[in-house]
């Protein structure tokens, strides 16, 4: 798990950068699959209750919109917000935007396959708060979240491997 945060402390209007990535044991169409069913993200994530669709249609395509309920122990400033998909290349890259902690996001999660593994990664860009701790307290909410989701995928993901080989013994 790798994770890097930015911003520039010294309240210029630079956006505040959070990225992450996990390999994981398992093809990208697998991945892929249990990241796109946003029914299934309390499944998996640690820190979701439930995610709902509101946009009436396809979720994963330009203009779908959900709502996710957070679980108060790790958001209790905020615990829903609503994500607008801006962006699907299908098994390769989901790009979302919304409102986080009161300030605007951009959130791109790259799927890359490598062989029998996908390295999943998730850059957060945020405009930058009016305060030096507004900044802190963005970055470091969203890259608790961050590496919670990609450990919860990655969890996830290779247990249903091991449940099914285990079922065949």
């Amino acid at each position: 798990m790798r994770t890097l945060i930015s911003f520039d402390g010294a309240c210029s209007p630079v956006p505040i950068r959070v990225s992450s990535a996990i390999e994981i044991s398992a093809t990208s169409q697998l991945v892929w699959g249990v990241f796109t069913d946003i029914h299934r993200w309390s499944d998996w994530n640690p820190l979701i209750i439930e995610v709902t669709s509101v946009s009436g249609g396809t979720i994963w395509a330009p203009g779908g919109a959900f709502v996710m309920r957070y679980k108060s122990e790790f958001t209790p400033i905020q615990a829903i917000t609503r994500s607008f998909v801006q962006q699907v290349l299908p098994g390769r890259r989901i790009v979302l935007s919304g409102d986080v902690f009161g300030s605007r996001g951009t959130i791109t999660y790259n799927f890359t396959s490598s062989g029998p593994k996908t390295i999943v990664s998730a850059t957060e860009v945020f405009a930058e708060a009016d305060s030096d701790y507004r900044n802190y307290v963005i970055s470091s909410s969203t890259q608790r979240l961050l590496t919670a989701l990609l450990r919860g995928l990655k969890n996830h993901i290779e247990n249903m491997g091991h449940k099914a080989r285990v079922g065949h013994i």
